[in-house]
């Protein structure tokens, strides 16, 4: 049921107002499965509608998950297992999972990690009382190995550039 107008929609009104919506930016299923539950359709009907837009196009679940691990790790700068996380609540499929973290290139992926622990490293610490204390480093370190899973990347990349960034100070 339309709130607005408390009219029950057609499935070739739902249908063009759900192709616009995917139309408008990548969806997955899911996404287009909650958004028409606004729209008070029985099962059978909203099954058609996402028949419908599959077949024409307009829903199609591995481009979503490439488009959609590109544009977090490039606009968000997350890392492998955060966007992983997100893509599963989006309920894509372990197989679409990775596809769209496959296509992250290696070399820009290191490269993201680098930038976001030097340029948080020149936050959390203060050169000259951080340089002589070890126990205020050590703090620091802490901070920044934190800072980084928290943006979703993996123990082992994040102790190997933290050390790196640690000790080139």
């Amino acid at each position: 049921m339309n709130k607005r107008t408390k009219k029950t929609l057609s499935v070739d009104a739902v249908l063009l107002r759900m192709q616009n919506y995917c139309a408008f930016s990548e969806r997955s299923t899911e996404e287009v499965r909650k958004k028409m539950k606004d729209f008070d359709l029985n099962p059978a009907d909203a099954w058609t509608v996402l028949e419908r837009l599959t077949k024409a196009g307009f829903i199609n679940e591995a481009r979503f998950a490439k488009s959609f691990a590109g544009g977090k790790f490039r606009i968000k700068k997350w890392g492998k297992r955060k966007i992983e996380v997100e893509m599963k609540k989006k309920g894509l499929s372990e197989e679409l999972i990775e596809k769209g973290l496959n296509e992250l290139p290696e070399k820009d992926y290191s490269n993201t990690l680098d930038e976001l622990l030097k340029k948080k490293w020149a936050q959390i610490s203060r050169k000259e009382v951080d340089a002589k204390d070890y126990e205020a480093k050590q703090k620091n370190r802490q901070k920044l190995i934190r800072y980084a899973l928290q943006k979703g990347y993996e123990m082992d990349l994040v102790m190997e550039r933290v050390k790196k960034i640690v000790k080139g100070e």
